[in-house]
């Protein structure tokens, strides 16, 4: 398989919305019948998710579910996972990397390159396209040269976007500035992205032109403030706007982590982040959610305490997972230093010593509930996934004491099962989500100015493509016709639709026949398979992949066909008996000649007479339409 085409997508900073354009474009690349894969070389994220070797950071393993690959530890190499302050745990091919963990950043550094160019190369091998997500803004100039996105650019020879967040304000001069000091890295660049814009678009319009003007870079679009429910690359960034239904306050202490896992509560409940005692009361469901530092959080959680006891008095439901059950044991023990060295008493609620392994848990459960009681009883006999991540150890699985639920599993609320019975219905679903970012993508976007940047317009996509959830079309011939520009190519391929073979009869004998095919390639989907035939049709429509095949153009078939001396009405009886055999719906495009100026000479008037008989014979059997100034006339049928 030859390399994967690559596309970089680089941000003014952190949280301009890199991730969720990442995953947006994937999506609308599976729909294009395209292998696509998702990147990042470097994530700092204490959000995780656990696929086959290890973890992956839970931006990557979104990505990954847009595109319909399967996730996986080379998508996201390296993973930085902050201890606060003081450093950071380091996870390379999903697995904890005690030596590079303990080095300070610039020593670190070279001991990266190597896996992720492993990584990276082998995927481009794999797929034939990558998106790559950069990290925070690719011009940190007191960083460089920079590894996760002027390297990784470098390696994959990728095209780049650059998307800047509207909604704090300054997107003009960030998008400029950050072309400006991206210097000779320019080149890469094939357009600028407006995100998260809320209000009249047409104050934001005239910044078109002038990005354009000063770079000569055009830009492609604003994407509006998205009301998706989709995990976030940075949790404490997410902004929890609730739908209606149960409210529930999730605990946002300091080193809070897997924070995305919550993300379907805004579909259905009322969530919100309780940083104060006072905003955790009144809720009907109180979350401990996961903790990177569960000892440096303890301090904090324990002005908690009274409310959780309320809580528990009174029957009402509390959720603890994983670092968020460990604050709740009897104490914790680090003996060795893993995350914290000491030993921490903790709130008692729960009779277990959690102690600290070297070694983390790092697996995907799905696990049948049972034997819960009180406000949990309606999950027994459920069948639930999620994942465990956690250095800890001594705590079961699903521990209940009274209305506490203690659990090592994330993604718990993340089950439509669960959602029923805890919310009275069910959240979307993450593949809803995607196709409505998707969706948005290709609203506001201009997208088909990507294919052709990339050169994915016309190309020969290698691939099956994935089964159209449209019927399959209805098979005979479809003939369009019409004179010069009149639109006969892109009618044909509005019919077409996404999934067609082409086959091509032009053959470029000169410079401006070669432009011709240029332009006719460019718009072209990119999902359309091409067969180069200027004279066997039904041999090509014999080979195509697809149950729609496009033949553009009869016109030149004729005359390729005159010129070896063949008859064009026998080969189009020929081609009419082989387009009934095939039940394939083929799509016929020709010029309308006999309308114009008699030629001046025979050959001339030979050819307008046999493209004629050609068009009126093949006619006979087809829906047919007429071109006029780009307006199709559907023909009645023939008496």
């Amino acid at each position: 398989m030859a390399r994967a085409k690559a596309l970089i997508v680089w941000g003014t900073g952190s949280g301009v919305g890199k991730s969720l354009l990442t995953a947006g474009l994937l999506r609308h690349f599976r729909r294009l019948g395209l292998r696509a894969a998702p990147f990042k070389a470097q994530n700092m994220a204490n959000h995780a998710r656990v696929v086959a070797g290890g973890e992956m950071a839970s931006a990557q393993w979104l990505q990954a579910l847009a595109a319909g690959a399967e996730p996986e530890v080379r998508m996201n190499p390296v993973l930085i996972k902050p201890f606060g302050e003081r450093g950071a745990q380091v996870v390379v091919w999903g697995k904890v990397d005690p030596r590079l963990s303990r080095l300070p950043w610039k020593e670190r550094r070279p001991h990266l390159e190597a896996p992720i160019r492993e990584a990276l190369e082998g995927l481009l091998a794999e797929y034939d396209l990558l998106v790559l997500e950069g990290a925070g803004s690719p011009v940190e100039r007191n960083l460089w040269p920079d590894l996760p996105n002027l390297k990784v650019a470098q390696w994959a020879e990728a095209k780049a976007l650059l998307v800047a967040d509207v909604d704090q304000g300054g997107a003009l001069g960030a998008l400029y500035g950050t072309w400006a000091l991206l210097g000779e890295h320019r080149e890469r660049l094939l357009g600028f992205v407006f995100n998260k814009f809320r209000g009249d678009l047409e104050l934001l319009r005239p910044a078109y032109g002038l990005l354009q003007g000063w770079t000569g870079v055009p830009v492609l679009g604003t994407l509006p403030l998205l009301p998706l429910s989709l995990p976030e690359e940075d949790g404490f960034r997410h902004r929890l706007e609730g739908q209606g239904g149960p409210r529930v306050a999730l605990l946002r202490y300091p080193h809070a982590a897997n924070l995305d896992e919550f993300w379907a509560l805004g579909e259905v409940a009322r969530p919100r982040y309780a940083r104060t005692p006072e905003e955790a009361e009144g809720a009907d469901l109180l979350v401990l959610p996961g903790s990177r530092l569960p000892a440096r959080d303890l301090p904090w959680l324990r002005a908690f305490l009274p409310v959780i006891r309320r809580y528990l008095e009174a029957g009402k439901p509390v959720l603890a997972i994983c670092g968020g059950a460990e604050m709740l044991s009897e104490a914790l023990l680090d003996e060795e230093g893993v995350e914290e060295r000491g030993v921490f008493p903790g709130l008692g609620l729960l009779p277990f010593w959690v102690r600290m392994q070297r070694e983390k848990t790092v697996l995907r459960r799905r696990v049948r509930l049972g034997g819960l009681t009180g406000p949990w009883k309606g999950l027994n006999g459920l069948l639930v996934e999620g994942y465990e991540i956690h250095h800890g150890e001594g705590l079961p699985l699903f521990h209940q004491e009274g209305s506490l639920l203690a659990t090592w599993l994330h993604g718990l609320l993340e089950n439509p099962g669960v959602q029923r019975v805890l919310f009275g219905r069910e959240a979307r679903g993450l593949d809803e989500a995607l196709d409505g970012l998707a969706d948005a993508l290709e609203r506001h976007l201009d997208l088909s100015a990507l294919h052709r940047a990339l050169g994915l317009a016309g190309g020969v996509h290698p691939s099956p493509a994935p089964a159209s959830p449209d019927p399959p079309p209805r098979p005979g011939p479809v003939l369009v016709l019409g004179g010069a520009r009149s639109g006969k190519s892109r009618f044909a391929q509005k019919l077409a639709g996404p999934f067609a073979t082409l086959i091509a009869t032009a053959e470029a004998r000169d410079e401006e026949m070669a432009e011709r095919i240029r332009r006719h390639q460019e718009e072209r989907p990119p999902t359309w398979e091409t067969l180069e035939e200027p004279l066997d049709l039904v041999g090509a429509l014999g080979r195509a992949r697809h149950p729609t095949v496009v033949v553009d153009c009869l016109t030149l078939w004729v005359a390729n066909l005159l010129e070896r001396g063949l008859d064009p009405v026998a080969e189009a009886e020929g081609l009419l008996e082989a387009i009934r055999s095939a039940q394939k719906r083929v799509i016929l495009v020709s010029n309308e000649v006999g309308m114009g100026i008699v030629p001046a000479n025979p050959l001339a008037r030979r050819y307008r007479d046999l493209l004629g008989a050609v068009n009126a014979l093949l006619a006979r059997e087809a829906e047919v339409y007429l071109m006029v100034a780009g307006r199709p006339l559907r023909l009645p049928e023939g008496t």
